[in-house]
This record gives C-alpha cells, sequence and structure tokens, in this order.
C-alpha cells in the first residue's frame, strides 16, 4: 500500500509542479508567426499564352479522339441494303381501292 500512495504523491506533485509553471507570453507569438510563415506560399500563374495553348491543345486532342472513334465503327461492306416490301399487303390499301366502299 505503501508504493501505492507514493506513486499517487508522485503524480499529485508532478501535477501541481506543471500548473505552477509560468508559460512564456511570447511563444504563442512565435507559433503563430511560424505557421504564418509556413502557409505564405508563392504560386506563379500562368501566362495567356500557356492557357491559350492548353485550351488548343485539349480542343485538337478531343476533336482526333472524336474522329478516331468514328472511325472505328465505319463499315467495310459496300453491299447495298435494299428492301423490297410489299405496302398494298401490309396495309391492305385494297380496302380503299374498293370503288364499293367510297
Amino acid at each position: 500500500m505503501s508504493s501505492e500512495k507514493r506513486i499517487h504523491q508522485l503524480i499529485e506533485d508532478f501535477i501541481q509542479e506543471e500548473r505552477s509553471t509560468e508559460s512564456n507570453p511570447f511563444l504563442s507569438t512565435r507559433v503563430m508567426a511560424a505557421i504564418e510563415k509556413q502557409k505564405v506560399v508563392s504560386v506563379r500563374p500562368l501566362s495567356p499564352v500557356w492557357k491559350t495553348a492548353v485550351i488548343v491543345f485539349g480542343l485538337f486532342v478531343a476533336v482526333f479522339s472524336g474522329i478516331a472513334a468514328g472511325n472505328l465503327y465505319q463499315t467495310k461492306s459496300d453491299a447495298s441494303d435494299v428492301v423490297l416490301i410489299n405496302d398494298n399487303s401490309i396495309e391492305n390499301f385494297s380496302f380503299y381501292t374498293q370503288m364499293g366502299n367510297e
């Protein structure tokens, strides 16, 4: 039990010592200045010439990709597809062409 009381007493002494320690009033100012110094990062904006070049390159890539994709789906057959359907049998035009149904 004695060692347990001693440990508790050491902990209490340490806590009291930390509470009684005075802090440096300039520490927070130095820390904030260091943080602000790290935040400042110089970013050079792109010149209008580079912006225009990137836009033109992007449009060129888009058009070229569209043309290439369109050429992938072209068929090579020259045979024409013709469908011959007798419309008279499908739509029963004979009903309208009979003289008795006018």
